[in-house]
């Protein structure tokens, strides 16, 4: 049944079942209509794991069409020339954290980069095809990816109607390891090029939100979620799905934070790229314990369940960058030996292996290098020092990259 979704493609134009993007493309905004969305996914199918240029790419507008399950009509045809010029106005907006920043809080301007995503777009109607080419400036984000990246089977792409479902599905997939991604609003209007409409949130719920929940359950990854407020409105949503078997669920990664991974406690608490970056500067720069802000995830997060809190990830980094719970992490090492998970905790988080992506803990490493707490420390004496003399072995899963996995025992 897949196979007759593409015309039989030229051997020159393989097409993958897997398909890649940055991390960076995944979080920038953008606007695609659901035609231009399937161009897109067309477009990233084509695209050669060993590819170090873009090259110019045929897409059979009956592919296109498709993909929504139906033939071609004459209307089909008479949206390409618009279609066309959509396409080559299209602009990514990708936000770039400034580690060299000197400063602790949240910046509202943050230093960005605005990209074409395309190069150009043809439509030849006597073959009945689009000749289309991604721009230059975006290869980093597509070609030879070597870190931070998000993989998507096309075939679960294909389940999806709405661009928005559509870009939704990568924002979750992206955190497909543990299980919860937690987003504000406004920021998620923005990814979503809403900014300004959905007033009032109940019709952003049921156009956006329950219809994404209704298409993405017909994919790998269903999800619920939870709105989490301040006073009356809701301030945050928190997307709630099945951890993608084998890698770390919420608890074991909690464990794990208490060896040596802040960085990914942070990651998976919620908070913002920028503010993950502004926690490491304070860090590096000896202003803040690594052990200050693993008490500070452990303490916000238990408030948090009992809903003390409301933001997660906001009540985390004013309590890391202001120093809000100072007396109560002196009061605890004074009172307490060094902080170990109960026993019983303990036990069973060591029921399953601990993984982590090498990707994402050589990323993480990079942004502290730039700060200067690894000066000297080459990546693979961090790694010896840090999760392989605590008893992890670096693995290659098939179609996953390389992990960090300790075993339980």
């Amino acid at each position: 049944m897949q196979a007759t979704l593409f015309d039989p493609p030229r051997p020159e134009e393989p097409i993958s079942k897997i398909v890649v993007q940055h991390n960076a493309l995944v979080n920038a905004r953008f606007d695609l209509s659901t035609v231009e969305m399937r161009l897109f996914m067309a477009m990233l199918s084509r695209i050669g794991r060993n590819d170090s240029e873009f090259r110019e790419m045929r897409i059979p507008l009956t592919e296109i069409v498709a993909l929504s399950g139906r033939r071609p009509s004459g209307k089909d045809y008479q949206q390409v020339a618009g279609m066309c010029d959509q396409l080559v106005s299209r602009i990514l907006h990708i936000e770039r954290p400034d580690t060299a920043r000197k400063t602790t809080r949240r910046t509202n301007s943050p230093d960005f980069d605005k990209i074409p995503l395309m190069a150009y777009a043809k439509y030849r109607g006597e073959e009945g095809a689009l000749y289309v080419r991604f721009n230059d400036e975006v290869m980093p984000y597509l070609l030879q990816l070597q870190r931070n990246f998000t993989k998507a089977q096309v075939v679960q792409l294909l389940k999806l109607k709405s661009p928005h479902s559509y870009r939704i599905y990568w924002l979750l997939k992206e955190y497909a390891a543990f299980g919860s991604r937690a987003v504000e609003v406004e920021e998620l209007k923005r990814l979503l090029s809403l900014e300004g409409q959905y007033k009032q949130f109940p019709l952003f719920r049921l156009r956006v939100l329950d219809r994404a929940r209704q298409e993405l359950g017909e994919t790998d990854l269903p999800f619920t979620y939870e709105l989490v407020r301040e006073g009356k409105s809701v301030s945050v949503i928190r997307f709630n799905f099945p951890p993608v078997a084998g890698q770390p669920d919420t608890m074991l990664l909690e464990a794990s934070a208490e060896a040596a991974d802040w960085e990914a406690a942070l990651h998976q608490a919620g908070l913002a790229a920028s503010s993950r970056t502004a926690i490491a500067e304070l860090v590096a720069a000896g202003q803040v314990m690594p052990e200050y802000v693993r008490f500070v995830v452990r303490t916000q997060r238990d408030k948090h369940r009992l809903g003390k809190v409301k933001s997660l990830a906001g009540s985390i980094f004013s309590a890391v960058t202001k120093g809000h719970l100072l007396g109560e992490f002196e009061e605890f090492t004074r009172r307490a030996t060094p902080a170990r998970p109960p026993a019983a905790k303990a036990k069973n988080a060591a029921q399953e292996a601990v993984r982590f992506r090498l990707e994402e803990v050589e990323s993480m490493y990079r942004t502290l290098v730039a700060k200067n707490l690894h000066k000297g420390c080459s990546f693979d004496a961090h790694l010896q020092q840090v999760y392989l003399s605590q008893g992890f072995k670096l693995v290659e899963d098939a179609g996953q990259g390389q992990w960090l996995v300790k075993n339980p025992g």
